[in-house]
């Protein structure tokens, strides 16, 4: 039925949080999108649009009780919320480091404080954490945004563990690389480290730059349909892939030892 479904979105102003807003709205799903910004959602196909900042629990009680409000529930919760660092281990700025970890591993524990009381009441509900293929493998220069993903899918298990009896489902989706500002953000958050020429680990920062430049990615809205398609079904699998490339695929289940040797010649 159509408004049936109240969907919580964080992270909606590009990307696949906007893609999924037009697409779960098109379906009939009432969306509620939300960003630091409000201002970039104008634009945006959603019922009731909200700036959220996941790092303040001010900011997400706000936008929470505003939802409950107005819609008397939330159905879905989906954490997109995220962006990446590069650098080197022994190089990258460890404040900015924890800064991203606020936004892509405590951002997701807040909102999972505010929501799930409210499904609890209920008793159902369903909460999809975006994770990324790089939650499965290691890349050198790479490790802090892997850490912040792997932490993603360790968290997404805890819940399904703590949440099951309450009929709260949830899942990660680990996407590949896609077209969106997603690299872009990347550079600019991390240029300073990357473009340091006398850095030792240049050779890296170079073949890194280059393989992104090659790299082939998804169309974002492709990727947001099956997203879509996976979070409305009534059961839900501990993780799904999408849009993966096929090496990608093969990596994660190489053993140790060969993992490592291809990720060393990439």
């Amino acid at each position: 039925m159509k408004n049936e479904i109240v969907i919580l979105i964080t992270g909606c102003s590009t990307g696949i949080g906007r893609e999924l807003c037009n697409i779960l709205s098109q379906k009939g799903c009432t969306v509620v999108a939300t960003a630091r910004n409000v201002e970039a959602l104008k634009d945006l196909s959603a019922s009731l649009k909200l700036s959220l900042d996941v790092t303040q629990k001010e900011s997400i009680h706000r936008a929470v009780n505003e939802v409950i409000s107005k819609f008397h529930k939330i159905d879905i919760l989906i954490n997109n919320a995220g962006y990446s660092l590069r650098g080197a281990l022994e190089e990258i700025d460890v404040n900015r480091s924890k800064s991203m970890f606020d936004v892509n591993v405590f951002g997701i524990i807040n909102m999972v404080q505010a929501v799930v009381p409210e499904m609890r009441k209920k008793r159902c509900g369903k909460i999809i954490n975006i994770g990324s293929i790089s939650g499965k493998f290691a890349q050198p220069i790479n490790g802090t945004y892997c850490a912040s993903k792997f932490a993603v899918e360790a968290l997404s298990d805890t819940l399904r563990l703590e949440l099951h009896s309450y009929n709260i489902q949830t899942t990660v989706i680990e996407p590949g690389p896609m077209k969106t500002n997603f690299f872009k953000a990347l550079v600019d958050n991390s240029g300073d480290v990357i473009k340091n020429e006398k850095s030792c680990y240049s050779h890296f920062y170079k073949s890194d730059a280059q393989y992104r430049n090659k790299q082939k990615r998804a169309d974002s809205k492709v990727a947001a349909q099956a997203i879509s398609d996976t979070i409305l079904k009534k059961r839900l699998n501990a993780r799904y892939k999408v849009a993966v490339p096929f090496t990608y695929k093969m990596v994660t289940y190489f053993p140790d030892f060969l993992r490592e040797y291809f990720m060393k010649k990439r």
